[in-house]
């Protein structure tokens, strides 16, 4: 009998992790965050050549995407697009993201992406129907990522 299956201590707690973000040099903990995803998205081109009557595919660019809640609580990216109206320099971001969950054997792993641009940037939000506090979604663009640390297999997979 064989021990590989997958636990469910091995698994990753969304709970798990933190992001930190980078504006115009100066680094902090992303506190305000709620909720990330981040993706490659692969430009596939498909092709039927002579003398073949199926398709090919092949892997010809990349598009970094993702999505974020967070908490109406920091003007930071305000100010930075206020100077972009002003004197139209955008500096991006750069944004720190890493998942660890102290059951899991599989470790951690920690990424950097680069000119991350964030689609939407809240200005004031107002709600007399709600007790909850203010969030905001944003969909966003990065242009560099950077593995700083990957997962390994389970434990029970080694």
């Amino acid at each position: 009998m064989t021990n590989t299956y997958t636990k469910l201590a091995d698994t990753i707690s969304s709970h798990e992790g933190k992001g930190y973000i980078t504006i115009d040099g100066a680094n902090r903990e992303l506190f305000e965050l709620s909720k990330l995803t981040a993706q490659i998205d692969l430009t596939v081109t498909a092709k039927r050549m002579l003398g073949n009557r199926m398709t090919q595919h092949k892997v010809t660019g990349a598009e970094g995407t993702g999505s974020m809640t967070l908490y109406f609580a920091n003007s930071q990216i305000f100010r930075q697009a206020l100077t972009y109206l002003k004197d139209g320099t955008y500096t991006g971001i750069t944004l720190q993201v890493y998942n660890e969950d102290a059951q899991s054997t599989v470790g951690r792993q920690e990424v950097v992406m680069g000119n991350v641009i964030l689609a939407t940037i809240p200005v004031a939000s107002l709600d007399d129907g709600s007790d909850d506090p203010i969030t905001f979604d944003t969909d966003f663009t990065f242009d560099t990522i950077e593995a700083l640390t990957t997962f390994d297999l389970p434990e029970n997979y080694r």
